[in-house]
């Protein structure tokens, strides 16, 4: 689970790096503060995006990102899980580019600096994963968005490596409902969906959202099959609501 408090101050640090860095990054790879930041395959991402922008004497924008984001193999793999059109979505991009983008710069400075902002505050690079998942409310989420692709089953296949689980169960066959951790859903967002869904009180939902940040997993409860299917679809569909690549599933009683 994500933390999103207290990291206001390390985005403040990061901008500022950003802004530098798509100002004068030079091709000398060893001198790019990215690589401080960034794993290598989100860094080749974000020099394919300022390459793009370059090319087009435009200044940097979230297009370019998303841009750049689609020339990765997982990024793209990861669209086709979740029945996207990686092809499809880079010439709606490329379309979007032909007219320059207002606040440009700013627009992709929000999504490079909370990337690695959230990244940094857990101690790891941002990844194009991080990159994808904090497109947030700009130009290119809203591209994606037109485009009929879901930006949370795609950032769920980044993160988990696939499809969500399937919850076909046999009626007489009592499961445990099951979370696993990811670096995105907001604990906030967990606390409020165990209190919602599963009527659990504030504490215990809070412990359960902790051991699920903590341990990787936690168990919420046994329920009957019809009881966790339902109650496994309406969180589904809150996390969907919210681009949230929540894990939530069944294991055997």
């Amino acid at each position: 689970m994500s933390w999103v408090a207290d990291v206001g101050y390390i985005a403040i640090v990061v901008a500022g790096f950003g802004a530098y860095w798509w100002r004068h990054m030079r091709p000398v790879r060893s001198r790019s503060p990215l690589r401080e930041l960034f794993t290598p395959d989100a860094e080749v991402a974000l020099h394919v995006a300022t390459h793009e922008a370059r090319s087009r004497t435009q200044e940097l924008s979230s297009l370019h990102v998303l841009y750049g984001l689609l020339q990765d193999e997982t990024v793209s793999a990861a669209i086709v899980t979740a029945g996207g059109s990686p092809d499809a979505l880079e010439d709606r991009v490329l379309a979007a580019l032909a007219t320059p983008v207002d606040n440009a710069v700013d627009d992709a400075q929000w999504v490079v600096s909370h990337a690695a902002a959230v990244a940094q505050r857990a101690g790891r690079q941002a990844s194009c994963t991080d990159l994808w998942a904090f497109l947030g409310d700009s130009h290119a989420a809203r591209l994606v968005n037109a485009a009929k692709l879901d930006r949370g089953a795609t950032l769920f296949a980044l993160f988990h490596g696939g499809r969500e689980p399937d919850i076909t169960l046999a009626d007489e066959r009592d499961v445990f409902i099951v979370l696993r951790n990811d670096h995105y859903t907001t604990q906030q967002f967990v606390c409020t969906v165990l209190g919602d869904v599963f009527g659990l009180a504030e504490a215990q939902a809070s412990s359960i959202m902790l051991a699920t940040h903590t341990a990787g997993r936690a168990v919420i409860g046994r329920f009957t099959a019809a009881e966790a299917r339902t109650k496994i679809r309406e969180v589904r569909a809150l996390a969907s609501a919210q681009a949230f690549p929540l894990w939530i599933g069944v294991e055997p009683a």
